[in-house]
């Protein structure tokens, strides 16, 4: 077996990968994909860069697994500042509104939440285990690696 299909079933093992792109890769592999290889496949949406680190969010099932979502901690800073941005066009009258109600958009620090999550997190966030009478038992991990 070749060291790209072992990394492959290393990764599946891992949980990096699910088992759906697993196999798209090692059928990639196999195929040797004319417009991409399969270790440009791996660098582009696999293999994770240098520091970089990850929200995680996995839902298995005794069977299947069912939810598998990696959000880059870097999209979450991203993601932070359009916030920013995006509440400078909440209408005055608006703002009035939600201070009327308690809520002063100018005290919130999105941005800064970002900054926690992206330095202070890490490990697991979530871990639940329960028994369904239909699925079996589900297991909910969310973690930060």
């Amino acid at each position: 077996m070749s060291s790209e299909k072992m990394k492959i079933l290393e990764m599946v093992q891992e949980g990096k990968l699910t088992a759906v792109e697993g196999l798209d890769l090692l059928k990639a592999v196999d195929e040797g994909n004319s417009y991409k290889t399969s270790t440009q496949i791996f660098e582009r949406d696999f293999v994770k860069k240098e520091g970089e680190r990850f929200l995680r969010v996995r839902v298995q099932g005794e069977k299947t697994l069912k939810v598998n979502v990696n959000v880059p901690l870097t999209l979450i800073r991203s993601a932070s500042k359009i916030v920013v941005y995006a509440m400078s066009f909440v209408p005055e009258d608006k703002k009035a509104e939600l201070e009327k109600k308690g809520l002063d958009l100018t005290d919130l620090d999105v941005e800064g939440l970002a900054r926690i999550i992206e330095e202070s997190l890490d490990g697991k966030i979530v871990d639940v285990e329960v028994a369904d009478p239909e699925e079996g038992r589900i297991k909910v991990e969310v973690y930060v690696d």
